[in-house]
């Protein structure tokens, strides 16, 4: 009897610590937000290792603005990876600068060509070679607007980018002039510079392509015009086949997409900036983890920055 007892009472006992215990663990306190600069640093690295880099660039941000000389120079030095890493990520998500190009290279030649023709048409009166001229001026013109679209969005991206590279370039800097030994932070910098260099160059390329498109745009409505002036009521409407507000909109700027909605991505994966790999060597120019470790300073796992002390925060 005794020992039914004990048993009894050894399972009541079971019971109560697996609910006690279901208790705590249910009830544990959530996270506390950071609220010193060491913190928020603390914070801001550990976000940049799981890649959230927006996360991650807000908290330096404000590591950097407590004007705390203990954080503020490795903050600034993270900070010029992120907004560099952000500017990589724009452009692997971006539209194909270089497939733009081309197709804007491609519209240009045959808006040329459809100018032409509609020049040598325009000498004369023959109502079947106007009507041709037409029609090949049509086609020309939808594919200068698909390629000024292309054009517009590789620019928008450009510009974005550069952006945060000379924000990055300006956070490497800043911590060189910081403390004029940390030589990382300086070579870093340089190599953000020739980064935006190359693309600067880039950037001049299409928007050549871009003064080039609108150009022949302009020429090509002209001449669309004098020959659909010239085309019978009746072998007019054969040619527009019912896309004439269509054609009248195709010389007015792309329709910007309203708020909340998203430009739809493309399904092929071609439309791309920057490839993986070309991402992958651009980012290995950059000192991360070679000769310099990240200054993360998060407990005893934290990496040591070279010609630093280690520094447990």
């Amino acid at each position: 009897m005794s020992a039914h007892w004990n048993n009894l009472l050894r399972d009541r006992v079971v019971v109560v610590s697996l609910l006690l215990g279901s208790t705590m663990f249910t009830g544990a306190a959530e996270p506390q937000p950071p609220s010193s600069p060491q913190q928020f640093y603390n914070q801001g690295t550990q976000k940049f290792r799981e890649g959230k880099l927006r996360e991650a660039e807000s908290s330096l941000q404000v590591a950097v603005a407590s004007q705390n000389e203990k954080v503020q120079i490795p903050a600034l030095y993270n900070l010029g990876h992120v907004r560099f890493r952000e500017g990589i990520e724009d452009l692997k998500s971006g539209p194909n600068a270089k497939a733009g190009e081309a197709a804007a290279n491609h519209a240009n030649a045959d808006a040329e060509s459809a100018i032409h023709s509609a020049d040598l048409a325009l000498a004369g009166w023959d109502v079947n070679a106007i009507a041709a001229a037409y029609m090949q001026g049509r086609g020309a013109r939808k594919e200068l607007k698909a390629a000024t679209e292309a054009v517009k969005r590789s620019l928008e991206t450009y510009g974005a980018v550069l952006a945060k590279w000379q924000r990055s370039s300006g956070d490497f800097k800043s911590a060189h002039e910081l403390n004029i030994s940390d030589q990382d932070a300086q070579a870093n910098a340089e190599v953000v510079d020739r980064s935006i260099a190359r693309l600067v160059d880039s950037q001049k390329l299409v928007m050549q392509c871009s003064q080039c498109t609108k150009k022949n745009g302009e020429s090509l409505k002209q001449k669309m015009a004098e020959l659909k002036s010239r085309l019978p009521k009746e072998l007019k409407k054969q040619c527009e086949n019912g896309e004439e507000e269509d054609e009248e909109d195709s010389d007015k700027p792309p329709k910007e997409p309203k708020p909340g909605q998203q430009e739809p991505k493309p399904k092929d994966g071609r439309d791309r900036l920057l490839t993986p790999e070309e991402a992958a060597r651009l980012l290995d120019m950059l000192k991360l983890d070679t000769n310099r470790k990240l200054p993360l300073g998060m407990n005893d796992t934290a990496a040591v920055p070279k010609d630093r002390k280690r520094r447990d925060w």
